[in-house]
């Protein structure tokens, strides 16, 4: 019988996985292209930048559960100022976006400037009915 040289074996799966994980950042651009934005164009870019894809329909369960992009014109406008106000708070804190993604990708870190401007908009909703 023929022994199978394991090496063999292993190359084209380590040529499939590496492919994968170069085509990452492709991919997850086409997503963030794919995504309409009810925001305005000054807050859609700093979020088309720094929060898609993870806080879109096509985003992971945790993240997309705190903020669903997609979903914005489905919030009540009461839901739109929390999740404004939120944004904000975890940015501000440096919390958003999470720690690995700040490491491996500090260009998607918001600006200060970046920041004051979602802080504006998220003033700007008007004041609860209560």
């Amino acid at each position: 019988m023929k022994r199978i040289n394991l090496s063999l074996l292993l190359s084209p799966v380590s040529l499939v996985f590496g492919l994968l994980v170069l085509s990452l950042p492709a991919i997850c651009q086409d997503i963030s292209k794919n995504v309409s934005s009810p925001l305005p164009d000054e807050i859609n870019k700093i979020v088309t930048l720094s929060c898609i894809p993870c806080h879109t329909s096509e985003g992971g369960l945790m993240s997309k559960s705190k903020l669903n992009i997609t979903e914005w014109s489905k919030y009540s406008p009461e839901k739109q100022k929390e999740k404004a106000a939120k944004m904000y708070s975890e940015i501000n804190k440096g919390a958003m976006p999470p720690k690995k993604a700040r490491e491996n990708n500090p260009e998607k870190i918001p600006t200060k400037e970046q920041a004051e401007i979602i802080k504006k908009w998220s003033e700007s909703f008007p004041a609860d009915k209560k």
